[in-house]
């Protein structure tokens, strides 16, 4: 079994993931402080990044107040599905 690696938590001032990137996002202001969104830059100059996840209907919802993220971790492997 390979060593286990806890990732880090990425400051967003300090890199922005990939466009179209599911992350997981830190909303400390939030009553759900972790949640995974995905990254969708936008050209409006008051919106230099934007984080979005959908509600129950499908429809993106903007996360506001995103402080750091982290790529999400690789599925788990499946040796005997059942």
């Amino acid at each position: 079994m390979p060593p286990v690696t806890t990732p880090l938590w990425i400051a967003r001032a300090q890199q922005l993931p990939q466009p179209n990137q599911q992350v997981l996002v830190y909303v400390p202001t939030s009553w759900l402080e972790i949640t995974v969104a995905t990254y969708k830059p936008t050209n409006a100059s008051k919106s230099a990044h934007m984080f979005v996840t959908p509600d129950p209907r499908g429809v993106d919802r903007y996360v506001k107040g995103v402080t750091h993220w982290m790529p999400l971790p690789a599925p788990p492997e499946l040796t005997n599905p059942t």
